[in-house]
């Protein structure tokens, strides 16, 4: 394999082969990662787009992202859901996104969302991709376990940090 055609394959796979958030991965790892370069939010975008569709709750999305995504993150999956709203305060209503784990052609997020009555439900979404195909919502996974505490804002108040 020459070098040209191992260099195409690290760019088709993707700037961030491994991430998860919040950050669980070593230091060295966590050099190569940032949250706002494909495809984390494209993944997250698909990720809320399936809960408003699949789970409602709200006609205006506004969301939550995991802890450790910088602001740059939160605008980019605002445009590409457009007319998102990055949650700002506690108690309002919101899809959080709590963890994701991406993996190559693979990714889970567990979201929190609203449901009717003013509950909370969780769920795992199911992503994956390939060389040829877009990230796209495999199956989702609704968990039985109340939700009790709902997460606290986690928009990135300073500049432009990447504490990922």
């Amino acid at each position: 394999m020459n070098k040209f055609a191992l260099l195409l394959i690290v760019f088709v796979v993707g700037c961030t082969p491994v991430a998860t958030y919040p950050p669980v991965e070593n230091s060295v790892a966590l050099v190569f990662s940032n949250s706002s370069n494909e495809p984390v939010p494209t993944i997250l975008a698909e990720t809320l787009l399936y809960a408003h569709e699949h789970f409602g709750g709200m006609n205006t999305v506004v969301f939550n992202l995991p802890e450790g995504v910088n602001k740059e993150t939160y605008t980019i999956v605002s445009e590409k859901i457009g007319g998102a709203i990055a949650m700002e305060t506690s108690g309002q209503l919101a899809y959080h996104v709590t963890e994701l784990r991406k993996r190559p052609f693979h990714a889970e997020a567990d979201i929190v969302f609203p449901v009717s009555g003013g509950q909370y439900e969780q769920a795992t979404i199911y992503l994956s991709s390939s060389l040829s195909q877009p990230w796209t919502v495999q199956r989702e996974r609704i968990w039985m376990i109340p939700v009790t505490e709902l997460p606290s804002p986690n928009f990135p108040t300073g500049g432009n940090e990447s504490a990922s």
